[in-house]
């Protein structure tokens, strides 16, 4: 605060409303974190512009860099108060004078920068602002300048009084820290800090070496006068980062002394350290150059030996940078140099341990974590480093062989203090050391089953913690930080302002504190702790993992992502790792998350055997619970790379035995073949099929009752892959095929394997003659008595009918038998309407005769009437839906030849579902269609009701297809296409379907529309339906809708090639992107 604010808040004190002096004070008293977030964001904001990724656009990447924000939010700062905005047009203008952008770029980007700006102070300092822009601040300012003197001296008397008073009490106590939520006080120790002003980058280029060693200085006496807390209570952090700024002189070690940007490098990273803030990508890049330049004086014996130790903390420093960054290409270099230099840290040998141990945790890679926490001797009076490899020992699960150390490591260091008392640090290591002592004690209590039994020692545990508080407050940080993370997702909520230019996402690892710094803050003292978000059944920040986790994804997604992995709710990763946030990724990143996730299932699969299905209470039982809804999550958009890593993964994960029930490996493998490929699922197809067959029983069975599943239950999504095998030229070998072919099976399971296997195989004649002569009589080598079918569990019953079989009468004969003998009216099970619908869709026509049909439809009926009684239940509509599929179809298959009797039920079913709002237009067509039936269909499609919009899409579609010469059909088509056009919600999904199935099946009926305009409709989808449109909330309902163009220009370029014009082509061009979703780019099969 200058004088003049000083003058300001005294006159308004004296003479006015004291709420209104926080109006009065100008904008260089504003909260530095604060003021500089603005800036900072603005800037990142114009940045990112994506007009045409150019030289225009890297200009402006760094004119409007973090750290220049940085420095001109000082220099705003610096101004009057009531001259920031002319202040602020000044240093823009002086900031573009220099560039190279072209005339249009400054305006725009002067423009649309001050306007965020502005936009930010007006909503923090609307009266401030308000006076500006009325133009009557010069008048206050005159007014008050009037009597600055007399209130000045006022002030001063009022200050000089409360001196006095309160001298006595402040020579016994120099600071009371009273936190914002408990209401306890408690003694701080004071720590004298200085805002050293500097000029920085923006002073002459001779000025740089005293603005150094003055930073230095001042710095190095700091360093030397701290208290010596083993982690800084927080409001000292806050402080300790506003008095922390490099003014952009981390950047002169080409020009400066390598000594001094050496010292001065030091005594930035030591206050860096204190504050657990994040290093930008610039401070870790001249680190790093700062580091190196000095190694080479090192290699030529010229650094002296205070230097060297200064140089390995700085190493250490970007050691532990690049872990939390898994760039462990430079991870492993600096760790290779420092080995040999361990000796001149201060308890280097043993830091390197412990970052070596770090880094396997890092990794997810349980057993190196305990070989190297099994090498690491820590010496007794390494208390700090104890403490540490503790909370390692933990992640590992030895809860009670760490709670034992934990009250040796106590033990010994209230020894310690006793020797001496004045050490503040071992007091503030004691305490810290309190917190995972209380956590470790109820985790263990609850193993243990005998909390209450140990209550009196867990509250005395407590209420030390409480004791000591002077030494170290967690309430304090966890409920700043939880204050500050709430109002960075309550900011998060503004909406953002549009631009002119069209933008191009650049992700950049920015720092701002606001929000995310102090989510990172936490996750540090959690980590000095040693405190894991979990310990056995105790769960340390739960009410707050959501918000933490999400702020740390933003600045640092490596390390989010191992947050995501130890989090203690699969919760928090449904709500992070939605949609949105995977489509909003790079595909580079995709692919790393994805290597990851999928090692870490690899090198601890032997301690997930090991746990069993005991509950995720450390590391282990975290990855398996976690792991697998992560790798389902990322894998939508894994590369042809890594979709290859994940089938070779998916074929090693079902080969092991043993895997507990509550790891559902199979659920696991079943979500990542949805996202692999037809083409890729080809082209491995023969080593998929040496799988060893091993039955993977999950926690939950299936409807039918059977329970592991194989790879080539669900491989393939798609049918008629001929042209991918012809195109790999697929082989399987000969010992493969005998295997699958020998009659040696043990169990159901494994010849129900081989069936399936073998099914596959046959149907892309990969079998000779002799073979599927073998492999037919394998099917029925295992027959049920009850069905007479082969015991092919968990498949639905049209499967039986394209079996290859021996006597034609036995599968048809027993499938029939089902639909006809079954209860669905006294079951009550929708399954076998699903059963019927599908069944219809498969077998040729006229696989119903009209005695079977007037069965089956008495049967619906009365299922019908049944839940009829009950149209409160929610899923009433639902089924009574299926029910009208079920209907449609099995008239389709009988070509309406139904009796009289039967027609009579459907009309009274009709209309009685009508009644109750159950359209039934589509089995109508086989009994009501008219002239009215046609135009109430026509009309019905565009209503807002989603059920009479999709059920008379789909009555069209059946039309279509029933009669494709009517003029009717013409109209109808139009009608579709015409509601595409309209983009119509909703309907316009069942829609863009319909298409794709008349185009699928080749059926003539489209040139009537012309194949020019689907394609002219195909790149209007394009261009329309993009991610960048699509919210939160519909992300889902954009993939569906690119999926099914980018089936339909599959399909037309599949059947009509040389008539496929731009619109075909740019599907096929989204469909070769890495920036799509897995959904749609699988669309396009080959």
């Amino acid at each position: 605060m200058d004088e003049h604010d000083v003058v300001e808040a005294g006159t308004d004190l004296l003479f006015g409303d004291p709420k209104s002096v926080l109006k009065k004070i100008g904008l260089s008293i504003l909260d530095k974190k604060q003021f500089e977030a603005i800036f900072v964001s603005a800037g990142k904001t114009v940045a990112e512009y994506e007009k045409d990724n150019t030289e225009q656009n890297d200009i402006r990447k760094i004119l409007f860099c973090e750290e220049t924000m940085r420095l001109l939010a000082n220099e705003i700062r610096k101004s009057n108060s009531f001259d920031w905005l002319n202040d602020l047009d000044r240093c823009v203008n002086d900031l573009l004078s220099l560039s190279e952008l072209d005339s249009i770029n400054k305006a725009r980007c002067k423009k649309h920068f001050e306007d965020i700006v502005i936009y930010q102070i007006k909503k923090l300092f609307p009266q401030r602002y308000g006076s500006y822009c009325l133009g009557d601040i010069h008048d206050n300012v005159n007014s008050l300048m009037a009597s600055t003197q007399s209130s000045n001296e006022t002030l001063n008397k009022i200050l000089e009084l409360m001196s006095q008073n309160d001298g006595e009490y402040n020579q016994k106590s120099p600071t009371t820290h009273e936190d914002w939520q408990d209401k306890s006080s408690y003694t701080l120790l004071e720590w004298h800090l200085e805002r050293v002003e500097v000029d920085g980058i923006f002073a002459h280029k001779d000025s740089y070496t005293d603005d150094i060693i003055k930073l230095t200085e001042t710095w190095q006496k700091e360093r030397d006068e701290y208290p010596g807390w083993y982690i800084i209570p927080y409001n000292t952090a806050v402080e300790l980062s506003m008095y922390t700024d490099e003014n952009g002189l981390l950047q002169k070690h080409e020009t400066e002394d390598i000594d001094v940007m050496l010292d001065f490098a030091y005594e930035l990273c030591w206050r860096r350290i204190k504050t657990m803030l994040p290093y930008s990508e610039y401070e870790v890049f001249h680190l790093r150059q700062i580091w190196d330049k000095y190694y080479i004086k090192i290699k030529e014996n010229a650094g002296g030996s205070d230097k060297i130790r200064k140089w390995f903390y700085i190493g250490q420093i970007l050691l532990s940078d690049y872990r939390e960054s898994m760039n462990w290409n430079e991870w492993q270099r600096l760790m290779d140099i420092l080995i040999v230099y361990q000796e001149s840290g201060n308890n280097g040998k043993v830091d390197l341990m412990i970052e070596r141990a770090k880094a396997c945790y890092f990794k997810l890679d349980i057993p190196s974590l305990r070989r190297e926490l099994d090498q690491c001797d820590i010496p007794e009076e390494c208390y700090e480093q104890r403490l540490l490899v503790i909370g390692l020992d933990l992640e590992c699960g030895k809860l009670e062989e760490s709670l034992e150390k934990l009250k040796q490591l106590r033990q010994d260091l209230i020894c310690k203090v006793d020797e001496n008392n004045e050490n503040y640090y071992l007091k503030s290591l004691e305490a810290s050391v309190l917190q995972l002592l209380s956590i470790c004690q109820q985790a263990y209590s609850l193993h243990k089953g005998k909390y209450e039994f140990e209550q009196m020692g867990i509250d005395e545990i407590l209420e030390e913690i409480d004791r000591k508080k002077e030494f170290f407050n967690w309430e304090s940080w966890k409920n700043n930080v939880a204050k500050e993370l709430f109002n960075h997702c309550v900011d998060n909520q503004f909406e953002k302002e549009t631009f002119e230019l069209n933008r191009s996402t650049v992700t950049i690892c920015s720092y701002s504190r606001s929000g995310h710094a102090e989510g990172y803050q936490l996750y540090k003292v959690l980590e000095k702790l040693g405190i894991p978000f979990k310990c056995g059944c105790v769960t340390v920040i739960s009410d707050m993992e959501l918000s933490l986790i999400s702020s740390i994804c933003d600045i640092k997604n490596r390390l989010g992502l191992l947050l995501l992995v130890r989090c203690s709710s699969t919760g928090t990763i449904e709500k992070l790792v939605n949609r949105k946030f995977v489509m909003d990724l790079e595909s580079g990143y995709i692919d790393d998350v994805i290597d990851i996730l999928i090692n870490a299932i690899e090198v601890n699969i032997g301690e997930i055997i090991a746990m069993g299905n005991g509950f995720p209470e450390y590391l282990a039982g975290h990855i398996r619970e976690n792991v697998p809804i992560l790798l389902q999550r990322f894998s939508s958009r894994a590369s042809e790379r890594m979709q290859k890593k994940e089938l070779q993964f998916i074929q090693k994960i079902m080969s092991y035995r043993n895997i507990p029930p509550r790891f559902e490996v199979t659920q696991l493998m079943d979500k990542l073949l949805r996202q692999i490929s037809e083409r890729m699922k080809v082209k491995l197809l023969p080593l998929m099929m040496e799988t060893e067959i091993v039955e993977q029983v999950t926690m939950h069975s299936r409807v039918d009752g059977s329970n592991g599943i194989d790879i080539f239950d669900c491989y393939f999504n798609k049918q008629g892959l001929d042209t991918l095998f012809e195109e790999y030229h697929v082989l399987i070998d000969e010992d493969v095929i005998n295997w699958l072919l020998k009659d040696d099976w043990k169990s159901d399971y494994e010849w129900k394997t081989k069936v399936v296997r073998l099914k596959i195989l046959d149907e892309y004649h990969l079998l000779s003659t002799k073979q599927h002569d073998e492999y037919v009589k394998l099917i029925w080598a295992n027959i049920d008595e009850k069905t007479q079918l082969p015991k092919l569990t968990g498949y639905y019953l049209w499967v039986y009918e394209t079996l290859p079989y021996i006597d034609e009468s036995i599968p048809k004969l027993s499938v029939k038998n089902y639909f006809i003998t079954y209860d669905i009216a006294t079951d009550s099970n929708d399954l076998y309407l699903k059963q019927l619908t599908l069944l219809c869709a498969n077998v040729e026509l006229g696989y119903w005769n009209e005695k079977e049909v007037l069965i089956i439809l008495n049967k619906i009926s009365k299922y019908w009437y049944k839940i009829a009684e009950n149209t409160a239940n929610i899923m009433f509509e639902d089924n009574s839906r299926k029910a009208v599929y079920a209907i449609a179809a099995m008239l389709e298959n009988c070509n309406s030849m139904i009796s009289d009797e039967a027609r009579e039920i459907l009309i009274k079913l009709a209309h009685e579902m009508n009644e109750k709002g159950i359209y039934t237009k589509c089995f109508d067509i086989f009994i009501l269609r008219d002239e009215q039936w046609e135009r109430d269909v026509q009309e019905n499609i565009f209503a807002m009701n989603e059920s009479q919009s999709i059920d008379s899409l789909r009555a069209m579609e059946k039309y279509i297809k029933r009669y494709p010469d009517s003029v009717i059909t013409s109209e109808m088509l139009e009608k579709i296409v015409e509601l595409i056009e309209l983009r119509k919600e909703p309907g316009l999904l069942s829609a863009i379907w319909i298409l794709h199935n008349l185009v699928y099946a080749k059926n003539t009926v489209i040139d009537t529309i012309g194949i020019e305009r689907i394609d002219r409709l195909l790149f209007f989808w394009a261009e329309l339906i993009n991610y960048d449109n699509a919210a939160m909330k519909d992300i889902k309902h954009c993939i569906e809708l690119r999926q099914a163009c980018a089936a339909l220009a599959f399909r037309l370029f599949d059947w009509k090639t040389v008539n496929c014009g731009k619109g075909v082509e740019k599907w096929r061009e989204i469909c070769k992107s890495s920036d799509e979703a897995n959904e749609v780019r699988n669309q396009w099969i080959w």
